[in-house]
């Protein structure tokens, strides 16, 4: 008798303890699984290692609630719709000595063969790329103190070694990253838990294959049968999905190809309220913690809006849409 992978985001979320390992689907701004985001802050995580490949709105919120002991990423942003700046308070708070939020710089490449090996199941992964650059070096390695000591912290930053094969000079090994949760939202999902995305599929499928629990969050579940029917358009197999939620506008507000885009005046506010640790609170108890659920944050958010939002379905993303901000665009703070 088959067991339904199917929860209620409550449930799903209440799964990951605090402490535990989580990389997010998706990329900056697009198709972030921002209602699971929301729930884990509403259910209090603490102490969690965040690692991502890059870093959007769920990594700056997450830091900004106090979810987040570690992270390891190389870039936290809402690329030109702002400046991280939660992030880059907790960053500032603590200088090099710092003792509640740690932090790890990567390069976006090197965070992709990361996650590649911990979905080969190998312990590493060698790159040129890394030679004579300041991500290795040591004086700059600011989880120095934690190596060794910490489980969740591989024992080096990297190895150097020479090419054993072919002797073509230094080659630098990177660590495997072993994530204990992947929480990814997708446009569809089957009820066993295949799935489908439409538009750009990223490193998905690599943190789903690394992951020892994923959770997908989708806008539809539907039948495996309709999926089996195109297996070309499908993108993670059954067999490495744990968990399946149907959340509606579950990506809001970055974009989802083909359904929703970008709602940039949400950004605006946000960005906004998060350059001040008292106006990010105020925001935060406002569109997260006074709101019990995902559907209440919707029924908040409003028909109108959430209809303004629809995409093209022969572009995938909404024309008519406004996307400039009312201010002057701040650099966003890239860490790799």
């Amino acid at each position: 008798m088959k067991t339904s992978k199917r929860m209620s985001l409550s449930e799903a979320v209440a799964l990951i303890p605090d402490g535990a390992t989580v990389v997010f689907g998706g990329w900056t701004v697009t198709r972030k699984p921002m209602a699971a985001v929301y729930e884990i802050i509403r259910q209090g995580k603490k102490n969690l290692h965040l690692v991502s490949n890059p870093g959007g709105p769920e990594n700056d919120l997450l830091i900004g609630a106090g979810c987040i002991r570690l992270c390891e990423t190389n870039y936290i942003g809402h690329e030109v719709l702002g400046h991280p700046y939660c992030f880059r308070r907790y960053y500032e708070k603590g200088g090099l000595d710092r003792t509640g939020y740690l932090h790890d710089d990567w390069t976006v490449q090197t965070g992709a063969l990361r996650l590649l090996a911990g979905a080969m199941g190998v312990p590493f992964m060698p790159t040129l790329s890394l030679r004579g650059t300041d991500i290795i070096n040591p004086e700059y390695d600011l989880l120095a103190p934690h190596r060794g000591k910490d489980p969740k912290v591989p024992r080096q930053k990297v190895q150097v070694m020479n090419d054993p094969f072919w002797g073509e000079g230094e080659v630098v090994l990177v660590p495997a990253l072993k994530p204990d949760f992947a929480i990814i939202h997708v446009q569809m999902v089957g009820e066993e838990g295949t799935v489908r995305i439409y538009g750009g599929p990223f490193l998905d499928y690599y943190a789903a294959m690394a992951a020892r629990t994923t959770i997908v969050t989708a806008e539809y579940i539907t039948s495996e049968d309709y999926l089996r029917s195109q297996p070309e358009l499908n993108v993670i197999p059954k067999e490495v999905v744990d968990v399946i939620v149907e959340v509606p506008f579950g990506a809001h507000p970055t974009t989802l190809a083909g359904m929703y885009d970008t709602d940039s005046a949400f950004f605006n506010e946000y960005v906004a309220a998060s350059k001040s640790e008292l106006a990010f609170k105020k925001w935060l108890s406002e569109w997260v913690l006074e709101i019990p659920d995902h559907m209440c944050y919707l029924e908040k958010l409003g028909v109108r809006r959430l209809l303004s939002l629809r995409a093209d379905p022969a572009l995938g993303y909404n024309a008519a849409l406004k996307r400039r901000k009312k201010e002057p665009q701040e650099k966003t703070l890239a860490t790799g």
